[in-house]
């Protein structure tokens, strides 16, 4: 047995009194390390827990400095302490402290010490008791318990998700992504706010149920796209995951928030498209339906109004009155008859349901004969048309032929409608230097565009200029002339002065162009027809 004297060797049992032995015994039965010390921090005596740190003998300790044994020599920083805490001890005071062994005891381990001042020996020497306590284990918890604590906080801390703690009523804790997703600048903005602040009133009584549930230990599932008060007053929408903890001793309600503003607008938008395109098809469904509809009584009329006019009763000439009337009936059922096909017409491009048939058009023999349609469309006002085409082979263009004629008579039409008795009119066609696209225009010297309205031409049923120069008009042929070219590959572009003209420019793909004669059907071609055949909808 190891027991405590002033000489530092064992003292036989017989010599030692009841207590002495009760305190002896207890000294080397105790788990708790006991190390008896000078005044100077010398080891006097050790017990046998002690002893078992590091399988040492007393004589490998006794008379050392505590500082210098075997179980904290070579420990990094622990001699100062140690010293430190004889110093202290030896004034009267109590020193605790952890310290781990050094590396001759193998693993190190940590050992929550005390250092406290005893009665003084028989000599009036002042003893110092140390008193160890392994606490490895515990420490290694704390240390896990730690990290694990900061590895949690960086994560929350991080998180570019929103998280919130709050009672039903008050936000207890959240992390900066939440704050900065309400536009708050510091977390500190949003503690103890009251969410009455962050949900609007439409939704408050639904979120308190939503709260009462959940702190009544239900569960719910993620609530989507609820809407919440930014700092500025403006709203996002965010899904929430919410449970129930405790905090502080309380249940409360840990939530997960996700600002999914951008995709409600996103959706918002996808079903504003979808409602647009249904309208698009029941529009398209309505004028093809009335268009049908009302053409079949306008031929009717048409021909009965011929039938008036030039009917003879009983060898007697019809009434010049009748056929007057006749006439005018002819006149407005025709213009009717053009406003139903313009929309009809129309309604196909924007329904992708007008097919388009590309072949080879010789362009000198197709503006040749826009150009006799156009002259006697202008023969009342005295207009001169011209065809501008460049010189070499002749030019061929790879598109649909009805739809290239209506494109460019819609053009040449408006430049009649808007072009003062005596003026000009040209069709050109030449090729881009630089890309090797055709270029199709038509020019005049009519009275201009205003450069404001120079974007309003091209929507349907909008008319620019004068009252009296649209009243034969509907408004749709430069739309359906803009659809027809861009449905063909083509940009269209036009430029205006007041009172000097305007030229509309029309610019098709350098792969439907060719010189000379028509090219030979080969992929390439069969390519830029069914190119041309998908742009319509095919």
């Amino acid at each position: 047995m190891v027991a405590p004297d002033t000489t530092g060797e064992q003292i036989s049992a017989g010599s030692l009194t009841e207590a002495d032995r009760l305190f002896t015994s207890y000294f080397n039965s105790t788990s708790q390390v006991l190390v008896l010390l000078d005044g100077d921090g010398t080891v006097r005596a050790a017990n046998r827990a002690a002893l078992r740190v590091g399988d040492l003998a007393l004589s490998q300790v006794l008379g050392l400095a505590l500082w210098e044994t075997p179980w904290w020599r070579g420990a990094a920083g622990v001699r100062e302490r140690l010293t430190s805490a004889v110093q202290a001890a030896g004034q009267g005071a109590t020193i605790r402290f952890d310290a781990a062994t050094g590396p001759e005891t193998g693993a190190p381990l940590v050992f929550d010490v005390s250092i406290t001042p005893i009665d003084p020996g028989p000599d009036g020497a002042i003893r110092l008791m140390a008193e160890a306590r392994d606490v490895t284990e515990a420490r290694d918890i704390e240390q896990a318990l730690r990290t694990n604590e900061q590895r949690l906080r960086d994560m929350v801390e991080g998180s570019v998700q929103g998280i919130v703690v709050h009672s039903g009523r008050r936000i207890l804790f959240c992390n900066p992504a939440y704050a900065q997703m309400l536009g708050y600048g510091s977390v500190l903005d949003v503690l103890s706010m009251d969410l009455d602040i962050i949900i609007p009133e439409p939704g408050r009584e639904q979120a308190n149920r939503a709260w009462s549930i959940l702190l009544a230990g239900g569960k719910l599932p993620i609530i989507r796209s609820a809407p919440n008060v930014c700092r500025d007053g403006s709203l996002i929408h965010v899904d929430v995951l919410a449970r129930r903890i405790v905090w502080d001793g309380q249940y409360a309600i840990q939530a997960t928030v996700v600002d999914v503003t951008a995709q409600a607008k996103a959706a918002a938008a996808e079903a504003a498209r979808l409602a647009a395109e249904e309208a698009s098809r029941t529009k398209s469904a309505f004028i093809a339906t009335m268009s049908h509809e009302l053409r079949t009584p306008l031929n009717a009329i048409l021909g009965f109004a011929g039938m008036i006019a030039s009917a003879d009763r009983d060898g007697i000439p019809a009434d010049p009155r009748h056929i007057e009337y006749a006439g005018d009936i002819t006149v407005a059922a025709r213009h009717l008859l053009s406003v139903i096909n313009d929309m009809l017409h129309l309604s196909k491009i924007e329904a992708g349901r007008l097919t388009l048939e590309p072949c080879w058009i010789p362009l000198e023999g197709e503006l040749r004969q826009i150009q006799r349609i156009a002259q006697g469309l202008a023969q009342e006002k005295r207009l001169s048309i011209h065809v501008d085409l460049p010189i070499g082979e002749p030019l061929l263009l790879l598109a649909d032929e009805r739809a290239l004629r209506q494109l460019l008579l819609n053009i040449v039409g408006n430049a009649v409608k808007f072009t003062p008795a005596g003026g000009d009119i040209w069709l050109a066609a030449d090729l881009d230097r630089g890309d090797g696209r055709l270029v199709l225009s038509v020019a005049d010297t009519g009275v201009g565009i205003p450069d404001g309205d120079l974007e309003r031409i091209w929507r349907p049923f909008e008319q620019v200029g004068r009252v009296q120069d649209h009243q034969n008009g509907t408004g749709l042929g430069l739309s359906i002339a803009r659809a027809l070219a861009e449905l063909h590959g083509a940009t269209v572009s036009v430029d205006s002065r007041l009172g000097h003209g305007t030229t509309f420019r029309f610019r098709f793909p350098a792969d439907h162009v060719a010189r000379g004669t028509a090219p030979r059907q080969t992929a390439s071609n069969d390519q830029a027809r069914d190119t041309a055949a998908i742009r319509a909808g095919r």
